[in-house]
């Protein structure tokens, strides 16, 4: 049996408790809990993390969906794949797996405690099972996102002290982000046309570097240390997202918005909007506070 393509040993281990187990960790990895949960991090538990994970995420997501059209390397057979969200996008490297590692690895790095160590690692594996239980992968794939996954964080550790490039060089750092998307979308593998949700995580990482620019000079954001403020900040936070994405579907559907401009004005917006607009109400609520305040949030 070729062990890193054949995924025909996960069949006797299916039962529709472990498939409903697979599901619900496999959900850990798609893009609408990786969204509110980055947003929730940022809003309720540490801005300076949560920051540095929404960079990572969006770096990983635009890499993967290159190195995934780079390679076509097509997923397990259809009759044995459980997972319909993934479409007929390729196999190499697992998005999940890549995602899973850079999220809850990093989180675990950054806070340095056993526990947390443990727990990020067990969702870790889950998330990665998940996607071999569900044939959504086979065994090659999952080891490639994890690889690629585990090589950046390693790279983006030893970076992280830094001062930030942003910080000094804003409108370069804008201006970095468009030539490098838009050298990735003119020279895509194969000639062919990239995701759509490419141009907008790269207006989300745009958005929510000028957010954080303009908070960290006119606002100052800081999370209020009382835990019941900080989980009603949370949501308001949620109710105030949803609004947000009412009104992006909104426009979707009633004012067909340019096709080329739009999704990355969306996801400028949906950055520019974790960053700034939900912060300021939630110092206007006086669930947070502002400049040197009370908070409790003053890390990188």
């Amino acid at each position: 049996m070729d062990i890193l393509h054949d995924i025909t040993w996960v069949l006797p281990f299916r039962s529709p408790a472990l498939t409903s187990l697979a599901f619900a960790l496999s959900f850990l990895g798609y893009s609408t809990f990786i969204m509110f949960f980055m947003a929730l991090g940022y809003w309720g538990w540490s801005k300076a993390i949560f920051f540095r994970v929404m960079l990572l995420i969006t770096f990983s997501a635009m890499l993967n969906a290159y190195v995934k059209d780079l390679f076509q390397d097509p997923r397990p057979p259809l009759s044995l794949r459980l997972d319909d969200l993934v479409g007929a996008s390729y196999g190499l490297p697992s998005g999940h797996a890549q995602m899973s590692v850079v999220i809850w690895m990093w989180l675990a790095y950054e806070l340095k405690r056993r526990w947390v160590w443990v727990l990020c690692t067990l969702i870790t594996l889950g998330v990665i099972l998940s996607r071999l239980y569900l044939g959504a992968h086979d065994l090659e794939d999952v080891l490639a996102g994890a690889a690629l996954g585990a090589l950046t964080l390693v790279v983006f550790a030893r970076i992280k002290g830094r001062r930030w490039f942003w910080q000094t060089n804003l409108l370069w750092t804008v201006a970095l982000i468009a030539v490098v998307t838009s050298a990735a979308l003119l020279s895509w593998p194969d000639k062919g046309i990239a995701p759509d949700y490419v141009p907008i995580v790269a207006g989300w990482m745009a958005g929510g570097i000028i957010g954080r620019y303009a908070d960290e000079r006119t606002l100052g954001y800081s999370l209020s240390p009382q835990c019941w403020r900080r989980l009603l900040a949370t949501g308001v936070g949620v109710v105030a997202f949803l609004a947000l994405q009412k009104l992006l579907k909104y426009i979707d559907a009633s004012l067909n918005p340019p096709s080329l401009a739009w999704p990355v004005a969306k996801g400028f917006i949906i950055g520019c909007f974790i960053a700034l607009p939900v912060p300021w109400l939630l110092v206007k609520l006086r669930l947070a506070s502002s400049g040197s305040g009370t908070g409790t949030d003053k890390r990188g």
